[in-house]
């Protein structure tokens, strides 16, 4: 998703800028702080989270109008260096805690930012369908929900397909040079990225990804710059570009 769409989702997005300071940096009056938005899994644009992000901003914005103190929130979970990632959607892992330790499952959902995955229909909790069903009359119904487990605690670990054991993995350059490989460090043997983990909003598969030029305006025409900006004053520029008088109807 675009960064501007998903910042705006966030609510950390200037409310207002008061520039022109003779040289000092410009003052940000924010929506919600950048460091006051803690990761929680849950992508932003999902309506529960665009609700509790608009209540958040409104106690933010109150506090500031009252001059009163505001607590940020604290960082519950650290974002994993890429090189040390292995985990990806589609990836067998099993589950290293709980009372399902043990119990291996495919991963449906990754966050990096939390460094934690879902599994399919493992550490499931019970939870609403609906909340709030009850005030128009519809019976309230529940589902099992997964609930996220942490790489960074270990309560997951990537299963070696070659053997269905536990592992860790390693990047290594492929002997061409031309990728990185992910590879078992007990075993040795590769272990392919699924082909899940390459899906989009726009493709399923990377290669089978057709432009429709008909239809969609190819990157390298809406990327081309065509303003040309030029040092001009405002009579000059009414002469060049304004044509005609009042009764023509500009």
């Amino acid at each position: 998703m675009p960064k501007k769409y998903v910042d705006r989702m966030k609510r950390t997005i200037p409310k207002k800028v008061f520039g022109g300071r003779f040289g000092a940096p410009d003052v940000v009056e924010w929506k919600i702080h950048p460091d006051d938005y803690v990761e929680t899994g849950t992508r932003p644009w999902e309506q529960d989270m665009v609700n509790k992000n608009l209540e958040r901003e409104n106690r933010y914005s109150q506090a500031n109008i009252g001059k009163k103190f505001y607590e940020l929130k604290k960082e519950v979970s650290k974002k994993m260096d890429d090189e040390k990632w292995h985990i990806f959607v589609g990836d067998r892992v099993q589950v290293m805690v709980g009372k399902e330790k043990g119990k291996q499952g495919t991963v449906i959902k990754v966050s990096r930012d939390t460094s934690e995955v879902w599994v399919e229909n493992v550490n499931c909790v019970l939870e609403e369908e609906q909340t709030g069903a009850e005030k128009f009359g519809i019976d309230n119904s529940f589902r099992w929900k997964e609930k996220p487990l942490s790489v960074v605690e270990a309560e997951v670990m990537l299963v070696d397909p070659n053997d269905e054991e536990t592992c860790t993995a390693q990047w290594v350059i492929s002997p061409d040079g031309s990728e990185y490989l992910r590879k078992s460090t007990r075993s040795g043997f590769e272990i392919p990225i699924p082909s899940q983990a390459l899906m989009t909003y726009e493709y399923i598969q990377p290669e089978k990804y057709i432009e429709v030029s008909e239809k969609d305006t190819p990157s390298s025409i809406a990327l081309t710059r065509t303003y040309v900006p030029k040092l001009a004053t405002f009579a000059v520029s009414c002469q060049i570009n304004v044509k005609g008088t009042m009764n023509d109807g500009f």
